[in-house]
Parts: C-alpha cells; structure tokens; sequence
C-alpha cells in the first residue's frame, strides 16, 4: 500500500531553496550597507515572494488541470526543465532579453546595466511595459475564453453566465472573434504613440495560442487536457507558455517594489517554486475533484488579471497594485472552494433524503 504523502513534503524543496535565496538576499545587502541594508533585503526579496505566489495560485490550480492527466515523465520534465525555465529563463534571462531588444544593445552590455545600473535597467523595463501586457493579456485571455467556450463543458460555477457563453462557443472562432473585439476595444484608450506596440504585442500572444491550436489538431484534436493526456509533449509546451504570459505581469509589476535586479530574480524565482509546489500539491491531492467549482474559479481569477493587464496598458492600475491582484485571486478562489464546499453539502443531504424514501 502507497503511504500518503504528508502536506509539508510538497512543499519542502521549495522551503528549502526559498531559504537559500533569501540567505543570498541578506548576503547581498549585508555586503553593500550592513545589518540594515541586508535586513531591507531579505523584506524586500520576501515581500516580492509572497507578492508572486499570491498572484500566480490561479497559474497553480490551472497548471494542475493539464498536469493530472500528463504521463509521470512529462510531470518530472514539467518540475525540472520547467521550474528551470521558470526560475532562470523567465525570472534572470527574460528581463535581460527585453533589455537587449528595447535598448538595441548585445546580450553582455543589457546584462551589465541590469545587474549593475538599477536606475537604467527600471526605465528601460518600464518602457517595455506595453508590449508584455498586449502579449501576456492576450494569451490569457485566449486561455480563458477558450475555456468558457468550450461547448462540452458541464461545471458551472456562475450559471447564468458560463451557460451563455457555452452557447456563444457553438459560433465558429468565438473565441478569437471575442479576443479581437476587446483588443481592438482597449486600444481605444491607449495614446496614439502606443497602440502599434500594442496591437503587434497582442496578434504575438494571439498567434502563439493559435500555434498551440495547431499542434493540437496535429496530434488528434479535443481540448487542452485531452490533448496533454496524449500527447504530453503539447501539455509542456502550453503550461510554459502559460506560466510565461501570468509571469510577464510580474517581472514589470516588481519595479513598483524595489528596482534591484538579483531581489527580483530571488523573489520571483522563490514564488515559481511555490506554484509548482501547489500544482503537484493540487494534482496528487485530487483537490480539483474535491472542490468542483474550484478550477472554473480560477479561469474567473485569469479573466481578472486580464482586465487588470489591459486597464494598465491604458494607465489604469489599481489601488494597491500587484497587492490588490493578488488579494482578489485568493477571493476569487476562496468563494470557489466556499461554494464547492457548500453545493457538496447539499448535494450529499439530496442523495441522503434519496435514500430515505427508496
């Protein structure tokens, strides 16, 4: 008999590195301004930890819709090639990346101005802002709608609502029609200067999602979890482009905390092991079977990040920023747990009086 995992052992690696990262943290501040700096660090590089993880459990329960049904090889391959893209490639070389083709510079100049001149690298950041929100707000949109529209779905957490648009999804590319509508809709509000970066950042992430489309029909069609059931090698490439689009938000959203290059890639980094943590928590745990309203709940929670995404391509952030979005996720999944809990009650007394009578 298979012994039972306990809960802190999902998440002990995890634990474990965040402490080495924080260690690495304090070190760095300890090294340029002593106790003070190095205590400012180690807060800082945690709050951006928390920040990440927070925003990103919506990513968790989502990864863990397509992890369930993926092969034990391509669940190792998603928490080790994956986790290292996740950490290294979009946490350290990303950020890079966008240095080097905003400023038109080589990879080893973008590298020393991010890691050595704060101030530059922030600017130089933030002034790609517009295109990493086009990108990532598109392709989760596409995620979301895709998901809603899909006509064989039957858990409905808001009915009125999921049910209109089960029926909207029997109109061909309802989806990509809908995704078109409201890119073009947002650039309504954007200045004249922006909206090319815009519109070519959103028909990037569009086009992504399209790709993905097709290598699905290429292995046989159907949805995104019956296609990774098939093929895992689509479900893998799908899960790091989705991880990518919920993490561009947050590599931007960081320079509103501190614009310290390695705190970022420390604090980022600890909250991508966090979220893998909680998709293998979620997956071997069969949470999303226990909780049936939990999983439309997060795609909800992506629909949200996507509004909040496009108002701040706009110039509209909320309150609180990156604070308030995470706050609203963990509500949005909260009363998806809440109600799933709820409608089992009710359902467990209407079998119970079933019973009763027969």
């Amino acid at each position: 008999m298979k012994q039972q995992r306990s809960t802190i052992s999902y998440f002990l690696e995890s634990i474990i590195l965040s402490l080495v990262g924080l260690s690495a943290a304090f070190y760095l501040g300890f090294h340029s301004g002593g106790m003070p700096m190095g205590l400012a660090f180690l807060l800082t590089t945690t709050l951006l930890a928390c920040l990440e993880t927070s925003v990103s459990l919506d990513n968790a329960v989502v990864n863990a819709t397509v992890l369930r049904v993926m092969s034990p090889f391509w669940r190792i391959m998603f928490l080790t090639v994956g986790i290292a893209i996740a950490v290294f490639g979009m946490r350290i070389l990303f950020p890079i990346l966008i240095v080097s083709v905003a400023g038109n510079m080589p990879f080893a100049q973008s590298w020393v101005i991010a890691t050595t001149q704060p101030d530059e690298y922030r600017h130089i950041m933030e002034g790609s802002h517009m295109g990493i929100m086009g990108f990532g707000g598109t392709f989760l949109l596409m995620v979301a709608l895709t998901y809603f529209l899909n006509k064989e779905k039957e858990t409905h957490w808001l009915p009125f609502i999921e049910r209109f648009f089960v029926k909207a999804g029997s109109v061909e590319n309802a989806a990509a029609s809908m995704t078109i509508g409201f890119v073009m809709l947002t650039t309504l509000f954007l200045p004249s200067a922006e909206r090319y970066v815009f519109m070519i950042s959103s028909l990037s992430g569009f086009a992504v999602h399209a790709l993905i489309d097709v290598l699905k029909h290429i292995v046989g069609g159907g949805d995104i979890v019956t296609v990774a059931g098939r093929n895992g090698l689509v479900g893998f490439f799908y899960l790091e482009v989705l991880d990518s689009s919920f993490s561009f938000d947050g590599v931007v959203a960081a320079f509103a905390i501190t614009n310290k290059f390695w705190l970022i890639a420390i604090g980022l980094g600890i909250g991508a092991l966090f979220v893998r943590s909680m998709t293998v928590y979620l997956v071997e745990k069969g949470t999303l079977e226990q909780y049936k309203y939990l999983e439309p709940a997060a795609f909800w929670a992506i629909g949200f990040l996507v509004l909040v995404m496009f108002m701040s391509a706009a110039g509209h952030h909320l309150p609180g920023g990156e604070v308030t979005t995470g706050l609203a996720s963990m509500v949005i999944l909260g009363a998806g747990v809440l109600t799933s809990i709820i409608q089992k009650r009710i359902e467990d007394k209407l079998r119970a009086c079933r019973q009763e009578t027969t």
